[in-house]
């Protein structure tokens, strides 16, 4: 198994959060029993599949949906299971609020909660970047060959950034505490003047987006503190009780902290298996 994040080129910094390769091969050469639970997240993403198809389970949609080599992700509030085929490798560029929209010229905001074949927004180049993924082994060329890509897009001509594409970025350290009137005068909007524009990079209202801010911190940080209960994690991370925090991850997960914490426990086992 091999996991591995990557940070971006100087260039890239206002837009890409980093870049994930992940690699897992299983030992008798079929698909892991236990899916991958993927709650949503504030990174939008362009994903690559150079080896065995992808398959996830929608539970937004309530479907299982095959996807193609390469796709791009929006804005998410669904959580999707993400069901391994036997050599699973995926290249994932993490984007920073806004940064997907701004880079690449993604509409975000006709994206919300579903992904689409990366060839129908951007076009044959992402294609021959998928046919160079498939043709090497060497995980640090494929973050190369990524990158090399983005750079190209990052040197056409950009729209000029306006200040509230320079606050953005920073949402991600979380920013629940802070009123949308306290943001927008910031960046010298008013409110509504900011959730329209926020609503454009990024797909979604500054409110729901908090929203998913907050539980990703929660979920992120009891994978890394398992010593801490959910109350200390609720707490850390600005929910005002337990029952606060429950009622997210049931909103965007279907499921308690508990049971999504098992449940991605259980993933891990088995991929930690694999070849």
């Amino acid at each position: 198994m091999f996991f591995h994040l990557y940070p971006p080129a100087a260039p890239l910094w206002p837009f890409v959060q980093h870049y994930l390769v992940a690699h897992v091969r299983t030992a008798d050469g079929l698909p892991l029993a236990a899916p991958k639970p993927q709650p949503p997240t504030p990174q939008q993403c362009l994903y690559f599949y150079p080896r065995d198809e992808m398959s996830t389970y929608h539970y937004g949609q309530g479907r299982e949906i095959r996807s193609p080599r390469s796709i791009l992700v929006g804005p998410q509030v669904s959580r999707v299971d993400l069901n391994f085929a036997p050599d699973h490798l995926v290249v994932c560029v993490a984007c920073k609020p806004g940064g997907l929209h701004r880079l690449l010229g993604v509409p975000v905001k006709e994206l919300f909660d579903f992904h689409v074949d990366s060839r129908a927004v951007l076009g044959p180049a992402v294609d021959e970047v998928a046919d160079r993924l498939a043709e090497t082994t060497d995980y640090d060329l494929m973050v190369a060959v990524v990158e090399s890509y983005l750079l190209r897009a990052a040197r056409r001509a950009l729209p000029p950034a306006r200040p509230i594409d320079a606050l953005l970025p920073q949402l991600l350290s979380g920013w629940t505490t802070r009123p949308i009137e306290q943001l927008a005068h910031e960046v010298c909007l008013s409110p509504r003047q900011f959730e329209r524009s926020f609503f454009e990079r990024v797909g979604m209202g500054p409110k729901l987006h908090a929203r998913i801010v907050r539980f990703d911190q929660a979920f992120r940080l009891k994978e890394r503190r398992p010593d801490l209960d959910w109350l200390a994690v609720a707490v850390q991370v600005g929910y005002y009780d337990y029952r606060h925090l429950v009622r997210d991850f049931k909103a965007f997960a279907g499921v308690t902290p508990p049971q999504l914490l098992a449940a991605d426990a259980a993933h891990t086992r088995l991929a930690g298996r694999g070849r």
